[in-house]
């Protein structure tokens, strides 16, 4: 299947899911606000090393909704959707080692873990697809790698999406459509 063709099935995909939400009650806005494109360039795969409620690492409330991205060193990570940069450094959490938080409309933030870099500071609005660092593995990291979630801004649990309007799980290379901004 060629690249457009299979950009034009995601595209599909999410539409069929944004209307499915909105013929089951939601607003079309709150559709649109629970998407969350993946977090790498469009074009690109990477497999998912670890996906919610993994094994290793993704258990218990601040991790059981993340996902792994075998993510090489240094390679671009983009913004899963619009929204603030709330944090944009070297974590509190030692474990996480430079990650950045984004604050999205719908109230929730996506958060990106074991960076080598981060490009924004706090209070900077980043549109979907813009770069917002590079991957690494600093931290409580065995490998490069990206760790990708869901998460309430406050308490940071993590909470649960999808990604492009599915769930992918463990040993699956989803390719992404999130163009650069």
């Amino acid at each position: 299947m060629t690249r457009v063709l299979r950009r034009t099935a995601v595209g599909a995909s999410a539409l069929l899911t944004a209307v499915g939400i909105t013929m089951t009650g939601a607003s079309s806005a709150a559709a649109v606000d629970y998407y969350y494109e993946l977090p790498y360039p469009a074009g690109e795969a990477y497999t998912v090393t670890q996906g919610p409620e993994g094994t290793y690492s993704h258990t218990g409330p601040y991790n059981e909704y993340a996902w792994d991205f075998g993510l090489p060193a240094n390679y671009e990570v983009s913004a899963a959707q619009a929204g603030t940069i709330v944090f944009s450094n070297w974590s509190p959490y030692w474990q996480n080692g430079i990650e950045v938080l984004i604050r999205h409309p719908n109230g929730q933030c996506t958060h990106y873990a074991h960076l080598n870099r981060s490009f924004h500071e706090p209070g900077d609005w980043v549109p979907q697809g813009r770069i917002v660092g590079w991957s690494g593995s600093t931290g409580a990291s065995t490998a490069p790698h990206l760790h990708f979630q869901v998460i309430d801004c406050n308490s940071r649990v993590g909470l649960p999406a999808t990604i492009q309007g599915w769930t992918p799980y463990t040993g699956t290379r989803p390719l992404s459509v999130n163009h650069y901004a």
